[in-house]
């Protein structure tokens, strides 16, 4: 029998999660208090933008690592049907799934054995957790600065979050937003999920409440709010998450929650699986009865991309001064005074042109001897 513990540390890779970590806090680091702080939420690469805090490109590559391939997907078309084993969904909506999108999903669910829905809710923003996290990094003024930034992307949350009705539910879950904000110092669940743990340096954070359905099993909780639950469709199973939490980009960095990540992960089974990350907006994917065609590139994409699109920019500003500075004057044309047939000066400046040509210096010298022997003998 394989050791539950070794099988996380393969999937894992310690190492490449090291080198996630210090690309991470190298971004942390590197953004300081600066205005493009990217918070675009459940995408593996925003266009535009830098990767965001609130991305999923370190889970995405987690999956990688472990010997997954991944690819990002818009919306629930005929090909993913067919094509996917797992399917990781952070939707951008504090709502639970529409009654057609999960339809959708419980039908790809029961189309084939072994296949996995992993639903993480919404109920959670890493900016503020940024803000927190980069303060002692900061002086005096750019703390100042950081509290002002933090306070306005806690604000824009709740905002967010004042949509929500009290309890609102599907058929997988319920969500209930009454309760208080808290932090996560205790587990509880299965003890796979518990093994090597340490609860007490968890970063994890609830907002609302996430009730699982009555068919669920709840395998990860914390002083009996749910964090993780299983649920069986006939052979293969849906994986509810409360919050984003420990899943995130920016929150990654902890090593607790790569471990927890690491057991997630574990969940879909053996490699080599198709895991699609299924990306959304308020309102959930849309979903396309046929095959959708390929968005037709036009080259003009990468002046969305950063940083390519600043380097372009500049070169471009550059490119124009240097066109300024060689293009002719315009005005009133006038016409040039036209050459005199009897300035002897042209003549000489010819001759000389004509033996500067030549390259031979003592021919040169000749032909002025020359001339100042013929000169001086009139």
């Amino acid at each position: 029998m394989i050791d539950r513990h070794e099988n996380v540390k393969t999937s894992l890779r310690p190492r490449s999660a090291t080198i996630w970590t210090l690309v991470v806090l190298a971004c942390l680091v590197a953004c300081g208090c600066s205005n493009d702080l990217s918070t675009s939420y459940g995408q593996q690469q925003a266009i535009g933008e830098p990767d965001s805090v609130n991305g999923t490109a370190v889970f995405a590559e987690m999956f990688r690592r472990a010997g997954h391939d991944v690819l990002p997907w818009r919306g629930l078309s005929p090909r993913l049907f067919d094509k996917a084993d797992c399917i990781v969904w952070f939707p951008d909506d504090f709502d639970p799934p529409g009654g057609k999108v999960a339809n959708w999903l419980e039908d790809w669910l029961y189309e084939e054995p072994g296949r996995t829905l992993i639903f993480v809710g919404r109920d959670f923003d890493a900016a503020p957790w940024y803000w927190d996290k980069i303060n002692p990094l900061l002086s005096n003024e750019q703390k100042a600065e950081a509290k002002s930034r933090r306070a306005v992307e806690q604000t824009e949350f709740k905002l967010e979050r004042q949509g929500m009705a009290e309890s609102n539910e599907c058929r997988w879950l319920t969500y209930q937003q009454e309760y208080r904000h808290r932090k996560v110092t205790t587990l509880g669940g299965d003890y796979e999920w518990l093994e090597n743990i340490d609860p007490s340096k968890l970063d994890i954070e609830l907002n609302g409440r996430v009730l699982p359905s009555e068919y669920a099993e709840v395998v990860l909780h914390s002083e009996g709010d749910m964090l993780v639950s299983v649920e069986s469709f006939d052979e293969s199973r849906l994986i509810v998450v409360a919050n984003g939490s420990f899943l995130l980009n920016l929150t990654l960095v902890n090593k607790e929650h790569r471990k927890l990540a690491g057991k997630l992960i574990d969940e879909v089974g053996p490699p080599k699986q198709t895991v699609v990350f299924l990306e959304s907006g308020p309102g959930g994917p849309r979903i396309y009865e046929n095959e959708p065609l390929p968005e037709i590139q036009t080259g003009m994409e990468i002046f969305n991309i950063w940083p390519t699109n600043w380097i372009l920019l500049h070169l471009a500003a550059v490119g124009i001064i240097y066109c300024f500075s060689r293009a002719p004057i315009f005005g009133i044309p006038r016409d040039p005074e036209p050459d005199s047939t009897s300035d002897f000066g042209k003549h000489v400046e010819a001759v000389g042109e004509l033996l500067e040509r030549s390259g031979d210096e003592q021919y040169a010298l000749e032909k002025l001897g020359q001339y100042e022997q013929v000169m001086g003998s009139e």
